[in-house]
C-alpha cells in the first residue's frame, strides 16, 4: 500500500479489541459494584466507633451542632445499610465519620483552651505571689 491508497482510521482489529475492553470494564464494574455490602457494614461500624469516641470525648456538651449532625448521618447511614442502598449508605458513614472527628476535635479544643486559661490563671496567681514576697 503507498500512502495514497492508506486509510485514514485504525484497523478492524483496532475497533474490535476497543469494544471488548470496554465491555470487559463494563462487566468489572457491575461486579464490583454489585455487593458492597461488606463495605458498607465495616463504614458504619467505623462511623459508630468514631460518634462514640467523639460522644466520649464530650462533643454532645462541647460541639452539639456538629456532634447531632454526625449522629444524624449515622442513622441515615444504617437505615440506607438497611434498605440495602450500599453506596449512599458508605458515603453516608463516611459523612458521619468526618463530623464526628470534627465533634470530637473541637471538644478537645476546647478542653485544651480551657487548661491553657486556667494555667493561665495560675501563674497570675504565682506572680502576685511572688510579688509579695520580700525583697
Amino acid at each position: 500500500m503507498d500512502e495514497s491508497t492508506r486509510k485514514p482510521y485504525p484497523g478492524r482489529f483496532f475497533w474490535t479489541a476497543l469494544a471488548a475492553t470496554a465491555m470487559a470494564l463494563a462487566a468489572l464494574s457491575l461486579v464490583g459494584c454489585a455487593n458492597h455490602a461488606p463495605l458498607a457494614n465495616a463504614k458504619v461500624a467505623q462511623a459508630e466507633r468514631v460518634v462514640d469516641d467523639a460522644q466520649q470525648a464530650g462533643a454532645a456538651v462541647s460541639a452539639p451542632v456538629e456532634f447531632r449532625t454526625a449522629q444524624d448521618k449515622l442513622r441515615v447511614a444504617q437505615t440506607e445499610m438497611a434498605k440495602g442502598k450500599n453506596d449512599r449508605a458508605i458515603r453516608s458513614a463516611e459523612q458521619a465519620a468526618i463530623d464526628g472527628e470534627y465533634a470530637r476535635a473541637l471538644a478537645a479544643n476546647q478542653r485544651a483552651t480551657t487548661m491553657a486559661a486556667e494555667m493561665g490563671q495560675y501563674i497570675k496567681v504565682l506572680r502576685q505571689e511572688l510579688e509579695r514576697l520580700p525583697k
